[in-house]
């Protein structure tokens, strides 16, 4: 039998080493956060307010980019070429002297245009700092976005800038839970209006969408295609772009029909202008750009225009001549370039922003985003934000009494018709 006083010494020596784990345990967890404050503390804050210095981050900056909106090059770009911006501003977290995080956006001198439903109402001059979509990069923690937060609470307390808008910030996302938990909540919007923004994965299968339809539709939309080739005999043509030798000729075309679209009417859509040729050939040069196009006698009726970044296609515009209606192009043309993509081996498809209801009817993922803006502690910040507060709430109220109607769908649909007549009407003059 094992003696009684072996069973003490057994006791003690367990208490010992229990004493020594946890003392160690401390020290050791002790240490960490001592390393973790001393890291923080080392963290400095700065800003790019000038072209030519981007390239001090550019390195940093190209590992990190997953979407055509952030783009280095992109974003370059745009600062040169739109008439608005005043100069970048690049908010850069460094640690160790070496940069951690960075907070895109341009400062501009531009308009709010606070918007009723369609109807747009005042144009509001303003000094604007605009982050861009997708303009948070590199390490996202509390620590950063507190960083953040607080050097944009400082830069609107100086008024040199009437206001600082997050563009489609999304859900959860670090830097609006530090907005929401700063102070400078009082100075931005007290309720934000969610977006929708949808997604799809797409198979390795073309022809997958059609599949995925009743019957009666699949029918009606193949029925809708026979009856174009049968109006328009060996004169339908459909290209799938991803070379391009003549870009200005091919924005020249587009033009054509983008000029009495509905996009055009409510200021979205593709514009030829040089930022938009520029920004093509930037795309086009890398092997990124795609076109999908649907032409009726030798002439563009339709088109899609995207970007393949990182495995993903980006949806930015499309248009189609509202002559030619009755023929479902959206469908038809939607239909037609997912089957390319699929064949390119691309495996998601963002659908980008605005609210469709095609968005819907064929995304299966979605998250929601919002536009924020904070504004500054100034009597012109403050009749700013009056102003927009007193639009946001009518066009809450309009659409949630439409909404109540169930006639969102109908209203939508009726009035993008109308603006395709009415700028079907002007082009003709």
């Amino acid at each position: 039998m094992w003696p009684q006083c072996f069973d003490g010494i057994s006791k003690r020596i367990h208490n010992v080493e229990s004493f020594i784990c946890a003392t160690v345990t401390a020290e050791i967890w002790e240490n960490s956060v001592i390393l973790i404050v001393e890291e923080f503390k080392q963290m400095k804050i700065r800003t790019i307010e000038k072209i030519e210095d981007l390239q001090t981050v550019r390195e940093y900056w190209e590992c990190l980019q997953t979407h055509p909106n952030s783009d280095f090059a992109h974003f370059k770009l745009v600062c040169k070429q739109r008439k608005t911006v005043i100069c970048p501003y690049i908010t850069v977290i460094e640690q160790r002297s070496k940069p951690c995080a960075l907070l895109v956006a341009r400062l501009e001198q531009t308009h709010f245009v606070p918007s009723i439903g369609y109807f747009k109402t005042v144009r509001i001059p303003a000094k604007i700092l605009m982050v861009i979509h997708q303009g948070f990069l590199g390490q996202k923690n509390k620590k950063v976005g507190e960083m953040l937060i607080q050097h944009l609470g400082g830069l609107l307390a100086t008024g040199k800038v009437d206001a600082v808008v997050f563009s489609e910030i999304q859900e959860r996302s670090i830097l609006l839970d530090e907005l929401l938990a700063d102070s400078l909540q009082w100075w931005s919007e007290k309720k934000f209006i969610w977006d929708v923004h949808w997604a799809m994965d797409l198979p390795e299968v073309s022809g997958f969408l059609l599949k995925k339809m009743k019957s009666k539709h699949r029918s009606w939309i193949r029925g809708r295609r026979r009856k174009l080739e049968a109006d328009f005999p060996n004169k339908v043509s459909w290209s799938w772009m991803s070379r391009f030798d003549d870009l200005p000729g091919l924005c020249d075309k587009l033009e054509e029909v983008a000029s009495i679209t509905y996009q055009r009417a409510l200021g979205a859509g593709f514009v030829n202008n040089e930022e938009q040729r520029q920004r093509f050939a930037l795309f086009a040069s890398r092997g990124q750009l795609r076109i999908q196009l649907l032409e009726v006698e030798a002439e563009i009726k339709a088109f899609w225009i995207g970007t393949i970044y990182h495995g993903v296609f980006y949806s930015a515009a499309t248009g189609y001549h509202p002559d030619f209606r009755f023929y479902e192009f959206g469908t038809l043309i939607f239909l037609q370039m997912v089957d390319e993509l699929v064949k390119e081996g691309v495996k998601k498809l963002d659908f980008g922003f605005g609210d469709a209801s095609y968005k819907k009817r064929f995304g299966d993922i979605f998250w929601r985003e919002t536009t924020v803006r904070l504004f500054a502690p100034t009597l012109k910040g403050m009749s700013i934000r009056i102003c927009l507060g007193a639009c946001d709430l009518l066009d809450r109220a309009g659409r949630s009494l439409v909404q109540r109607a169930g006639m969102m769908d109908r209203v939508k649909t009726g009035w993008r018709r109308r603006l395709n007549t009415m700028m079907s009407k002007v082009k003709r003059k």
